[in-house]
């Protein structure tokens, strides 16, 4: 079940800003600081965090940072009075989901509501695409450890087939093993081809004398 943290020094307002939320869609928890509830963070259990009440914005900014390193998916969403542009923008640009201002009546509800539901659908999608490429990335690694013993054995086998006719022949005797086994194989691959070419060729050989012998 989708978790969201309550974050509000006042009990009031703690409760009855959960009370939006008071359904079986959402794991609601409820706590006077976001500190209390850091374990369900961490643990992943809490995905969308609301964090209201009279808190001091300098501290907020200080804390999104440290959020996001317990699950870097989190989406927090604050709600406060109006603040200076220069820290709004301190805000955002460390990775706040939403910034709600703190008006009364069913308006503010509205928003609220509808922006914990958007949070929760980007966690979704963010969470979704991390595990799609993290799967990608599994299944091109074992092509990436062929090609890379691929390109390593023909760093090492490429001095062998080089000519230096200013320099005596002296490449060890496992180099040429490997040289005579390729060879060996590139034979074994051809020999197939030239038993069917010279069956074809002698089957039309003696087409032709069959053919000359019945017109004499």
């Amino acid at each position: 079940m989708n978790g969201l943290l309550i974050a509000n020094k006042n009990l009031e307002a703690r409760e009855q800003l959960a009370g939006l939320f008071d359904n079986n869609e959402y794991q609601v928890t409820k706590a006077d600081s976001v500190a209390n509830a850091l374990e369900g963070i961490v643990n992943k259990e809490i995905q969308v965090v609301v964090i209201d009440g009279h808190y001091d914005e300098q501290n907020v900014v200080k804390l999104i940072p440290l959020l996001k390193k317990c699950n870097r998916n989190i989406s927090i969403i604050l709600v406060s009075d109006e603040m200076p542009i220069d820290l709004e923008r301190r805000i955002r640009k460390e990775g706040i989901f939403y910034h709600a201002l703190k008006t009364a009546g069913e308006d503010n509800h509205e928003e609220i509501r509808q922006a914990v539901n958007y949070a929760f659908k980007k966690y979704e999608e963010n969470t979704t695409t991390q595990a799609v490429a993290k799967k990608k990335e599994k299944t091109m690694f074992p092509i990436k450890s062929v090609l890379s013993t691929i390109a390593i054995t023909l760093m090492f086998v490429s001095p062998a087939f080089a000519v230096d006719t200013a320099q005596t022949y002296s490449s060890g005797i496992l180099t040429l093993l490997f040289v005579g086994f390729c060879a060996l194989v590139i034979v074994a691959q051809l020999v197939p081809a030239v038993l069917v070419l010279f069956g074809m060729t002698k089957a039309v050989a003696q087409g032709v004398s069959e053919k000359r012998a019945a017109s004499s």
